[in-house]
């Protein structure tokens, strides 16, 4: 996860994204961050999901593209990036537990 939480620099990353990764991290959820899907660059991708943190309205074929990757686009105002995040990361794995489970792509961290 260190090379992953590198790639979130100042400058090359916003304060949503940063927090969003430390909270993966003390989670101790694998993730990868700032991956390129067909030429766009992504936030996150947890699992099967890309998590984008939008400070902006919606890339519709972004979306598109990440959903021909067989990816599932999950979207995150920076407002959202919180200290009740935590237990909603816990709802959601308890619920659906592929959310978070590590993949082949995904477990390199």
């Amino acid at each position: 996860m260190r090379n992953q939480i590198n790639k979130l620099v100042k400058g090359k990353s916003t304060k949503a994204e940063r927090r969003f990764a430390e909270i993966l991290k003390s989670q101790h959820i694998p993730f990868r961050t700032k991956v390129l899907i067909k030429g766009h660059e992504v936030d996150f991708i947890v699992g099967d999901y890309v998590i984008e943190i939008d400070g902006h309205d919606q890339d519709v074929e972004k979306n598109k593209l990440i959903i021909e990757a067989g990816l599932i686009p999950f979207h995150l105002n920076s407002w959202d990036i919180g200290s009740h995040l935590k237990d909603w990361i816990h709802k959601i794995y308890g619920i659906r537990s592929k959310f978070i489970r590590p993949t082949s792509d995904n477990s390199k961290s």
